[in-house]
C-alpha cells in the first residue's frame, strides 16, 4: 500500500516532490519523497506474495499487512529491477534471515528507541525533518532504507544510500545541551548504525524460533556495518553505480570502506558491544526525545491493531538494558521487563502463524531467481 495523494503522508510526499523539483535539490526530509515506490512497484510486490502457496491465514494476513504498511510504508524497492541481482548480502545470508523474520518488527522498534536515547541524533531529527508534522513518514523512511539496503538490488541499495547521504551535509546545528552535531559525523553515523544492528540482533535472540550461531551473529554485524559504511562520504558511490565489477567486489567485501577498516564500525558481536558501551556517557533524553517517544507509544494506527503494536513496543522497551532504560527515563523492574518481552514473544508467534514470511524477502528471492 503506497501513500495516496489524498492521505496525509501522500500530501507530504507531494509537497516534498514539488519542493525538490523547484529547487533542484533534496531537502533533509525528501529522501523517500522523490523517486519513491509507485503503483506498479506495489502491484509487483503484491503479485509476488499474494499468490497460491503462501502460508498464513489469508484474512488475518491481509489485515496485519495493512497495519504494517500503515506504520512502515509501502514497497520501497522494485522486485523487477536487475533480475538475478543478489543485493548487497544475497539469498540465504544472515541479514536476509534476520530482517526477513517477524521478530525484526519488534527489533526495528527497539532500534528506534535506542536512537531516541542519543540527544544529538534526536536534535537532527527535530531540527531538520518534518517529524512533528509527519512522524509516521519519518518511521516509514527509516524502514524503507533498511528494507532496500537489505533486500533491494545492489544498484537500488547504492541509490538509496546516495539519497540519504545527499541530505546529511544539510543536517547540522546545536542540540539543547549545547553540543554541536552534524549528520555526517562518523561517530553519529556509527550510533545510528549500531542502534539498528544491535536491536535487530537482540530481537532475533529473544523472539525468533531459530537461534543464530555465534559465527552467524558476527557475520550479521559485519554485513550491517558494511551497509552502514556506505553512508561515509569518502566512499565513491557514484563510481560503484557505474561499475558492475565494483558492485561485485562490494558484495564480496573487497571494496575499501574506511569506517570498517579503521575500526569505527564493528564487525563482530564483541566489537559491537564495545562500541555500544563507548556511547554510555553520551546518552540521555530531553524534550525532543520525549516527543519521539510519545509518538512511538501512540502512533495513528487502527484501534484493532493497537493491542498487538503496544505488546511489541513494550517488549522492545523491556528488552533494553538498564543503561538504555535509564537514558530513556524508564527504570522498569527486571520482572516487568521479562514479562513484557515474553508477551511480545506471544504476539510475534501469533503474527508468524497468521502472516507467514516477509513480503520483501520473498520479492528479493523472486528477483534473484529470475536471471535471464
Amino acid at each position: 500500500m503506497d501513500a495516496s495523494p489524498d492521505s496525509p503522508s501522500g500530501a507530504a510526499a507531494a509537497r516534498g516532490a514539488a519542493r525538490a523539483a523547484m529547487s533542484g535539490r533534496l531537502e533533509p526530509d525528501d529522501v523517500w519523497r522523490t523517486g519513491g515506490a509507485g503503483t506498479d512497484r506495489g502491484a509487483a510486490l503484491r503479485g509476488a506474495h499474494d499468490g497460491a502457496g503462501e502460508v498464513g491465514v489469508p484474512v488475518a494476513r491481509a489485515m496485519i499487512r495493512r497495519v504494517l504498511t500503515r506504520l512502515f510504508g509501502g514497497p520501497p524497492f522494485d522486485p523487477d529491477v536487475d533480475p538475478g541481482d543478489p543485493g548487497l548480502t544475497g539469498p540465504g545470508s544472515v541479514s536476509w534471515i534476520v530482517i526477513g523474520e517477524p521478530a525484526a518488527i519488534a527489533g526495528g522498534l527497539r532500534g528506534l528507541l535506542v536512537q531516541v536515547a542519543h540527544p544529538l541524533a534526536m536534535a537532527g531529527v527535530h531540527d531538520h525533518s518534518a517529524f512533528r508534522e509527519d512522524p509516521l513518514g519519518r518511521l516509514q523512511r527509516t524502514s524503507a532504507y533498511v528494507t532496500t539496503t537489505t533486500f533491494g538490488s545492489t544498484r537500488e541499495a547504492l541509490q538509496v544510500s546516495m539519497r540519504v547521504r545527499a541530505v546529511h551535509p544539510k543536517v547540522h546545528g546545536t542540540a539543547p545541551d549545547g553540543r554541536a552535531y552534524r549528520a555526517d559525523d562518523p561517530r553519529l553515523l556509527t550510533w545510528v548504525s549500531i542502534a539498528l544492528t544491535s536491536s535487530f540482533l537482540a530481537g532475533h535472540r529473544l523472539w525468533a524460533p531459530q537461534p543464530l550461531s555465534p559465527v552467524d551473529q558476527d557475520t550479521f554485524v559485519a554485513q550491517q556495518s558494511r551497509i552502514g559504511a556506505l553512508l561515509d562520504p569518502r566512499v565513491d558511490l557514484p563510481g560503484l553505480l557505474r561499475d558492475a565489477t565494483g558492485q561485485q567486489e562490494l558484495r564480496e567485501g573487497r571494496v575499501h570502506l574506511p569506517m570498517i577498516e579503521d575500526g569505527t564500525l564493528p564487525t563482530s558481536v564483541a566489537e559491537l558491544e564495545a562500541v555500544l558501551a563507548s556511547f554510555d556517557h553520551d546518552l540521555g533524553i530531553n524534550h525532543q526525545g520525549r516527543e519521539a517517544l510519545a509518538f512511538l507509544r501512540r502512533p495513528p494506527i487502527p484501534l484493532a491493531a493497537r493491542g498487538g503494536y503496544r505488546s511489541l513496543l513494550a517488549g522492545a522497551l523491556g528488552s533494553l538494558g538498564p543503561e538504555l532504560q535509564e537514558a530513556l527515563e524508564l527504570r522498569w523492574p527486571a520482572l516487568a521487563s521479562r514479562a513484557a518481552t515474553a508477551q511480545a514473544g506471544a504476539t510475534l508467534r501469533t503474527m508468524r502463524a497468521m502472516v507467514g514470511t516477509s513480503p520483501s524477502l520473498r520479492a528479493a528471492e523472486q528477483r534473484t531467481a529470475s536471471a535471464g
